[in-house]
């Protein structure tokens, strides 16, 4: 560390005020000398010293790259990996010194997980994303060594792996003398994670330096961290390397997701009418929508696929030619179209919920005793895990107990009062007394008016014809 720091130093990077520390072999991270005040520039990095995708696409494996305009899975990300990769094998390279503090094995991230590691996440759909993930880059390198023959040599395909995730847990997206670029940048990459964010940084024309200013006081030996931004768990995890075990902004908000894969039943009676409305978005026939506890976009998609799901053909007739709302795809449908179509999508709501909860080998409960016992080591790949797949649990949990809380509701078939509307506020929190004061109430307040209004003519009959 020591010979970095220097390499740092002599370049003009300036960090009077922060030390790096070690915590466990890959583990680091930076911390204040002394205490900090806020709207102060901690951190200054020269133009000189951050590997730029620019750079990569200078080299002889870039320029050809370029030049065959090749499908790869994430370009900016290969060719700051290029430049890395070729500049490694020179022994006098000037990036040696940050080159030698890069974790050499990242074996905390998924890829690089054995198969045995990988049941950790058995049950979640993360699984997949990790192959997808493996895949895509084994097809990036098997492009590149086709292209260019050579290349082989010069980095293997475990070599090409680790270099993808190095730049993909470690760039920053920065705008560099007006031109749009990612870059590598030596001892900011160092700054781990927390929400809400304390720092802020940027790329200072002015200064042509790379720059880490606090959004707040920082007290002498604290901790200095960046934001990787509000991220699903399994972004963290899959990119990343890690979970937060608390995952939940200042507002309350927990971004944790699980996707959930919506599709039409075969069997059903107007199938080829509804899947003409399903691709009406240019999307698949499966659609798969990742899903928080919120009553944000996501999840009133989510929502209006259920009710498109289970339409009969008669709620269907309205979807289709509804001049109101226009509803032009399966994504429209924000608004309940009455008790028997909510009632039926709340139902397959929970047999999905209820069927993704079968695939853990684990419960909830299970998975927070062995969180609480202490067992896990801080840091460990185990725990990482457990904490992805029972952030998963607690929303299919949380889903599930709403669909039977608003079933529970309907089935009781009397008016939503104040004082029942209060209880369910109490007892389950904010988002499930949202669902069934708007939704199951505005849906009982529609039914109530539309009963009204057929048995009006009634009563006016029952009174007598009116003589002129």
């Amino acid at each position: 560390m020591a010979i970095f720091e220097k390499w740092l130093l002599d370049n003009g990077s300036k960090y009077p005020q922060l030390e790096m520390r070690e915590y466990d072999e890959e583990v680091r991270g930076v911390h204040a000398k002394e205490e900090i005040e806020e709207d102060v520039n901690i951190v200054e990095i020269p133009l000189s010293c951050l590997i730029t995708v620019e750079m990569g696409k200078q080299t002889e494996v870039g320029q050809a790259v370029l030049a065959a305009n090749l499908d790869l899975d994430a370009p900016k990300h290969v060719f700051l990996m290029l430049f890395m990769l070729v500049d490694r094998k020179n022994p006098d390279s000037f990036f040696k010194p940050y080159y030698d503090t890069l974790p050499p094995t990242l074996s905390n991230m998924p890829i690089f997980w054995s198969e045995e590691e990988l049941r950790w996440l058995d049950g979640s759909y993360l699984q997949t994303q990790v192959e997808d993930r493996r895949f895509a880059i084994e097809n990036d390198y098997a492009a590149i060594c086709e292209l260019v023959p050579g290349f082989a040599e010069v980095a293997t395909l475990a070599e090409f792996k680790w270099a993808r995730m190095c730049v993909c847990s470690r760039n920053f997206g920065l705008v560099v003398n007006g031109t749009r670029t990612s870059a590598m940048v030596p001892l900011a990459d160092m700054l781990n994670h927390y929400r809400p964010r304390e720092t802020k940084w940027t790329f200072d024309n002015g200064l042509q330096a790379f720059t880490i200013t606090t959004l707040m006081g920082i007290r002498g030996g604290a901790q200095v961290y960046d934001s990787y931004g509000q991220k699903c768990n399994h972004r963290f995890l899959l990119n990343y390397g890690f979970s937060i075990e608390n995952n939940v902004e200042p507002d309350g908000f927990c971004p944790n997701e699980v996707p959930f894969e919506f599709k039409l039943n075969p069997s059903d009676p107007i199938f080829d009418r509804k899947a003409q409305f399903w691709k009406a978005d240019g999307g698949p026939m499966v659609k798969r929508i990742r899903v928080a506890v919120s009553d944000n976009e996501n999840t009133r998609v989510a929502y209006s696929f259920l009710r498109v799901m289970v339409a009969t053909p008669e709620e269907f007739d309205l979807m289709e030619g509804n001049s109101r709302f226009i509803y032009r795809t399966a994504k429209d449908i924000r608004f309940p179209f009455g008790l028997r179509n909510e009632k039926a999508a709340l139902e397959v709501f929970a047999g999905i919920c209820e069927e993704y909860l079968s695939k853990y080998p684990a419960t909830y409960e299970d998975d927070k005793a062995l969180l609480e016992s202490g067992s896990l080591k801080p840091f460990s790949n185990q725990r990482h895990a457990v904490i992805q797949v029972m952030g998963e649990k607690k929303i299919l949990l949380h889903y599930l107990d709403l669909c039977r809380t608003a079933l529970a509701l309907i089935a009781e078939d009397a008016p939503l009062t104040d004082e029942k509307q209060a209880e369910l506020y109490a007892q389950k929190g904010q988002h499930i007394g949202d669902y069934c004061a708007n939704v199951v109430g505005q849906i009982r307040r529609h039914e109530q008016a539309k009963a009204k209004a057929l048995a009006a003519p009634v009563r006016q009959m029952a009174a007598g014809p009116t003589i002129i």
